[in-house]
This record gives C-alpha cells, sequence and structure tokens, in this order.
C-alpha cells in the first residue's frame, strides 16, 4: 500500500502536475488524521469498557459485602431484642417486688446484660475503591452517591455501640459489684449472645463452690430496690429501643441498595 501510495506520488512530481499532487498531499493527510482519529476513538472505547467492567465488578462484589452486613445487622437485632426482655423482665421485679426472683433467675437475666457486641462494616470494597481513584470514572453517580451515604453512616451506629460499652464499664459493673456471684452456672449463660460464645467461663463458675455464708436471696431482694438500678435498667432500655431502630432503618438501607445495585447490573 505503501509502494502505491509512494508511485502515485512520483508520478505527480515527474508530470510537474503541482494541483495534482496538492490535492493527493492533502488527501493522504487527511487519510492519516482519520487513521489517527480511529485509533484514539477505538482507545477511548476500549477504555470505557474497562472502566465500566470495573464498575461491574466493583458493585457484584459491594453486593456480596452488602449481604454480610445484613446478616450483622440482623445477629445485632437479635442481640438487642434479647437484651430488652432481659431488661424488662427485670425492670418488672423491680417495680412489683411480689414478683420474687431467684438468685438463678437474676444471674440468667444479668449476665447478658455485661456483653456488647462491636461495631463491623463490610467496607474494604468501597474503601479501596474509593482509595484508588475509581469513583471518578463510575458513570452511575447516583448510585454511586447513595452508597457513599450508606458508608458514611456507618459511624453513626459506630458512636452507639461504643457509647453501650462505655456506660456498661462506667455504670453497669460498679453498680453490679455489690451483689455476690455465686449463682453463675452454666445456665446462666443461656442468653449470653455472643459471637464467639463463652459457655467454658461459665461451667468454670459452677466448678468453684461458694463455702461462705451468704444471703445471696436476701442480697437481690435488696439490690433489686436500689434507685440506681432502676435508673440504669431504663437508660440501657432507652438505648437498646434507639438501636433496634437504627438497625431497622440500615437494613432497609441495604435492602433498597441491594435492590439498585441488581437493577443496574442485571436489567
Amino acid at each position: 500500500m505503501l509502494n502505491f501510495f509512494r508511485t502515485i506520488r512520483k508520478n505527480l512530481i515527474e508530470q510537474a502536475n503541482v494541483r495534482k499532487y496538492l490535492l493527493y498531499a492533502i488527501g493522504e493527510i487527511l487519510l492519516v488524521v482519520i487513521g489517527i482519529l480511529i485509533a484514539l476513538q477505538f482507545n477511548t472505547w476500549k477504555e470505557e469498557r474497562q472502566h465500566q467492567l470495573s464498575e461491574q465488578t466493583f458493585y457484584q462484589t459491594i453486593l456480596d459485602d452488602l449481604e454480610n452486613d445484613q446478616k450483622k445487622m440482623k445477629h445485632l437485632s437479635t442481640f438487642y431484642k434479647n437484651r430488652i426482655e432481659n431488661l424488662s423482665w427485670l425492670l418488672n421485679r423491680v417495680r412489683n417486688p411480689d414478683l420474687g426472683v431467684k438468685p438463678e433467675e437474676f444471674g440468667i437475666h444479668t449476665e447478658p446484660l455485661y456483653y456488647n457486641e462491636s461495631a463491623i462494616s463490610f467496607d474494604a470494597t468501597f474503601e479501596a475503591a474509593k482509595s484508588g481513584g475509581a469513583f471518578e470514572k463510575f458513570s452511575n453517580k447516583e448510585l454511586l452517591k447513595k452508597l457513599v451515604e450508606y458508608y458514611s453512616n456507618f459511624k453513626q451506629r459506630e458512636d452507639v455501640l461504643s457509647s453501650t460499652l462505655r456506660f456498661l464499664e462506667n455504670s453497669f459493673e460498679p453498680l453490679m459489684a455489690a451483689v455476690p456471684n455465686d449463682f453463675l452456672t452454666e445456665k446462666t449463660s443461656d442468653q449470653v449472645l455472643t459471637s464467639d460464645g463463652n459457655k467454658g467461663f461459665y461451667t468454670l463458675m459452677e466448678s468453684i463452690q461458694d463455702q461462705r455464708n451468704i444471703d445471696t436471696q436476701k442480697q437481690i431482694e435488696n439490690f433489686l430496690q436500689e434507685t440506681e438500678f432502676e435508673s440504669y435498667l431504663i437508660g440501657d432500655l432507652g438505648r437498646s429501643f434507639n438501636m433496634t431502630s437504627q438497625l431497622e432503618l440500615r437494613s432497609t438501607q441495604i435492602m433498597s441498595l441491594q435492590e439498585e445495585i441488581k437493577s443496574y447490573l442485571y436489567d
């Protein structure tokens, strides 16, 4: 092909046909320009395709992360509903002494209150894409905006969980220090909902017999009439109800995001 054009150019020069030579030169330049434009267009299309595939891979992985987040929400929801049941049970005994409380019952309903869940967000995919500058090349800005808002709101849940932990350490544990713990048995761990479980601890506590002459029943009855304990129960209930409401909102937000992402990927 190049030899063909060289031959034409040589013939035009030899014929001293300036007009035809100029037209040929212009045509050759246009062909080169068109070739460059086609190459640039192809490269642009290739880059856009790569960005599109990268965005699709990102959202497919995000779907897995959201599914893990949803499982965590369900676990936390069960945890706080269980907490509310125990707190309500105790508050009923505080305000109605005639119901009576046996030491083992007291242990079953107070032991779960020592525990708190940690704040976990499955955001590795999101943070990696964010720090890598991938968001600038994503086309669905509206969906991305909702995803950014979702992960930003995690800080609110983290703050609530951290606040609950501080409340336990500063209020509940010092308050409970006045009550004998000789009622701790394997059975008192039945309502303790933690990820790793701790049956071994309660089995050990049950194996160490208390040889002291303590009227645990009487001490618990007196403890239930302390106004500080009632105040604690009410405060913990308020925090727990607040958390369950936030968990419901976040769970709804997850489902909405999942639907939008699936619609974007597959529709």
